[in-house]
């Protein structure tokens, strides 16, 4: 990549694309056994816009819109699974869940197996402040999801692009996808 004279600080091609100006904010975090999170008052009155799949068939996240910035319900915010002690090692998962869970779960298979985990939900209020104003000044896309994912690593303390390629990258872009799909109409 070329740079531009010395000082400026700036690629040639950023020159030609807009950089996107969004900032993310952790608004809270319940982790699993804390009680559930309250909407947000900044968003008391706003209804959901739509919702976008985390996990496919397994986690939807609301998605809200208030002036140009957009706010996600993330309903599986990094969330871990539970070790079973080694006494409990190739238990049916059906077992598992009534004797940590407190809860029946119906066998789907003919024979019951542990090749399931249990999740202990982590959930999170999510505001990317200024999202909409990058979409509608036609930043790049990928330079939109970068940065998100950057920040993101930085608030949760990651290793840098430790989130690529990850179901939380592949989130975001369809959260971008999503708003711009909106916009459209």
């Amino acid at each position: 990549m070329m740079l531009a004279p010395e000082g400026c600080g700036k690629s040639i091609l950023s020159m030609f694309r807009e950089i996107p100006n969004i900032k993310f904010i952790q608004y809270s975090v319940r982790i699993y056994g804390q009680p559930k999170l309250p909407k947000p008052k900044e968003l008391k009155g706003v209804k959901r816009a739509f919702s976008v799949d985390y996990i496919y068939k397994k986690c939807r996240c609301p998605i809200f819109i208030k002036d140009n910035d957009v706010w996600v319900n993330h309903k599986d915010y990094f969330s871990s699974t539970m070790r079973a002690p080694t006494s409990d090692l190739g238990a049916p998962l059906s077992v598992l869940v009534h004797k940590y869970c407190n809860k029946t779960k119906n066998d789907k298979f003919v024979y019951a197996d542990a090749w399931g985990s249990i999740v202990l939900r982590n959930e999170a209020w999510l505001c990317i402040e200024n999202l909409l104003g990058c979409i509608n000044r036609n930043c790049f896309e990928l330079d939109i999801l970068s940065e998100i994912l950057r920040q993101q690593e930085k608030a949760c303390n990651f290793d840098e692009y430790e989130l690529e390629c990850s179901d939380m990258s592949r989130f975001w872009e369809n959260v971008i996808f999503a708003l711009k799909h909106n916009l459209q109409q």
